[in-house]
């Protein structure tokens, strides 16, 4: 059995200084310096095959887009058609390839049972979760966008439904930590879903304005959300990337809709929990030399409310353990989330 990262070590190597990662003992409240071949790992995690698949069928294109084509940029990130597909499918298996009990990171299956739908002690539950290394192994074959797409809408597994609609529809937006003086952490699961004042309530807003008066844009937008509002991947210790619901896009300035937040959140940002319309602005998306789509992406620098915010996501998401670069900047983060290092 080999030594096996359920956080990749490219992507560790992008929260170290000095070529070491602070890990972060949720349990004990203690900090070690290590390596990033000795964190978010576990011997025999995954079968040989498995781990070797990992690497050469969605690692190593990942890595290389990561490294040529989104780190260095400091304004604007500039993605083709092929480039989406690499990035959405790391997504998707960043989503699933950590192991757990229940489907507690399963938003859609918090809300079933959160309605009374599911139970506490629910006898359905390997159907909706599905096998832990089939669930990786469908997506690692999959070619295209619609392939995933086909795996998903099935209908016969909760977890792929749900973790392949949200990464495939949602659009992307690239945030940076720089200017707020506050770096990201990464947390064992290597990134963490948002539902919040606008979770469901989104969804019942667009059908109750497709029953008042039919918009085919509305029904699209309808189709493509879920309960999610987004999602967090941390990418290095100052660039984190969020998938947004498509939903959010009949919210920003432009859109012919008029929408009345509710009460406990009366802005877009108390919906969101940081940022604003500016921050969640679509990519400018047109047809590059080559004929294929471009999505141009402006990297947004955020506050230090935001990064906090975020980073406090990925705290308490994580299981036991979280990682990060440097530990004067995240005190912030750990002081405005209760915790403190021992």
């Amino acid at each position: 059995m080999v030594n096996c990262h359920y956080v990749p070590q490219f992507l560790l190597r992008n929260f170290c200084k000095d070529n070491k990662i602070q890990y972060f003992d949720l349990n004990t409240k203690k900090i070690e310096t290590r390596s990033t071949k000795s964190v978010f790992m576990e011997k025999g995690y995954y079968p040989d095959e498995l781990e070797q698949d990992l690497c050469h069928k969605t690692e190593v294109q990942f890595a290389s887009l990561l490294n040529n084509k989104i780190l260095n940029e400091r304004h604007r990130i500039c993605l083709n058609a092929h480039d989406m597909l690499i990035l959405k499918k790391f997504l998707i298996i960043t989503m699933l390839r950590v192991k757990e009990e229940g489907l507690e990171h399963n938003i859609w299956y918090r809300e079933l049972k959160r309605s009374g739908f599911i139970g506490e002690h629910d006898s359905y539950q390997d159907f909706f979760s599905g096998d832990f290394y089939s669930n990786i192994n469908r997506v690692l074959e999959c070619k295209n966008r619609d392939s995933l797409i086909a795996i998903a809408e099935n209908g016969e597994n909760l977890n792929l439904f749900t973790f392949i609609k949200d990464v495939i529809y949602s659009y992307n937006v690239f945030v940076k930590s720089n200017n707020a003086k506050e770096d990201f952490v990464i947390s064992d699961r290597g990134w963490v879903g948002y539902r919040g004042p606008l979770g469901v309530k989104k969804l019942n807003a667009m059908m109750n304005m497709l029953e008042i008066r039919y918009d085919p844009f509305v029904e699209m937008l309808l189709h493509m959300s879920s309960p999610q509002d987004y999602a967090v991947y941390p990418l290095s210790n100052t660039l984190a990337l969020i998938t947004v619901s498509p939903a959010y896009k009949i919210l920003l300035p432009g859109a012919p809709y008029n929408i009345i937040y509710p009460e406990e959140a009366p802005t877009l940002s108390a919906c969101l929990g940081f940022g604003d319309s500016n921050t969640i602005q679509p990519p400018e998306n047109r047809m590059g030399k080559d004929g294929q789509k471009e999505y141009r992406y402006s990297i947004k620098q955020l506050s230090r409310h935001d990064v906090i915010f975020l980073n406090g996501l990925m705290i308490k998401n994580a299981d036991s353990h979280i990682g990060f670069a440097d530990e004067e900047r995240v005190k912030n983060s750990f002081v405005e989330n209760g915790l403190t290092i021992q």
